[in-house]
């Protein structure tokens, strides 16, 4: 019987033969659950109002280059609006990597989830009401953040804002809710690697 020589970075070279070292697989390195504020009964709100509003702050403290991404796990949603009303809830992020970080406040729409209901009068003395519910389930969203150097670190920013675009009408019955519940990031890192092995 011979041995095998393990001659390839982050590999293990036992009596059982040759394989990856648990320092090659992701490992989980930084986790943050947030939960949203404001779920319930929403008003008019033109501008966007944070529902969820998170961030993670993690440093490279290893000798090892690290490879970086982010899961953003997203929990079921959920709204209610009424004729002509739309409401919407937009999720955003963004991500700064230096030795002193400060990601800038996370604006841009990755993924969103809205509603619009319009009944239009057909003739001027009928009357049309209608309410609206809906329902998404939980989804993953994973964000390649790439290279990190020993000693930087990443700030990554989470927010879902809740809107009313468009115009809007109080009825006498109105209904408007709006659900974001939670959200959980996870930072999951592996070793940088360039080439093959």
């Amino acid at each position: 019987m011979s041995l095998r020589v393990c001659t390839a970075e982050f590999m293990l070279s036992t009596s059982k033969g040759t394989g990856f070292a648990p320092s090659w697989l992701p490992s989980l390195l930084a986790e943050r659950m947030a939960t949203s504020g404001r779920d319930g009964q929403v008003d008019r709100a033109p501008d966007g109002v944070p529902f969820i509003d998170t961030d993670i702050l993690w440093t490279n403290t290893s000798d090892d280059p690290m490879h970086l991404h982010m899961s953003v796990h997203r929990a079921s949603r959920s709204l209610v609006t009424s004729n002509p009303n739309t409401v919407t809830i937009d999720d955003a992020y963004s991500f700064d990597v230096a030795v002193s970080p400060s990601a800038p406040l996370a604006a841009v729409t990755d993924n969103g989830f809205g509603a619009r209901l319009k009944a239009n009068r057909s003739t001027s003395t009928s009357v049309l009401f209608g309410r609206f519910f809906r329902d998404i389930p939980d989804w993953v969203t994973n964000v390649d953040i790439g290279l990190i150097e020993p000693g930087e670190t990443v700030h990554f920013r989470y927010r879902a804002l809740f809107s009313t675009p468009g115009q809007w009408r109080t009825g006498s019955s109105a209904r408007h809710e709006m659900y974001a519940r939670w959200c959980r990031l996870r930072l999951w890192g592996a070793p940088w690697v360039e080439g093959s092995i």
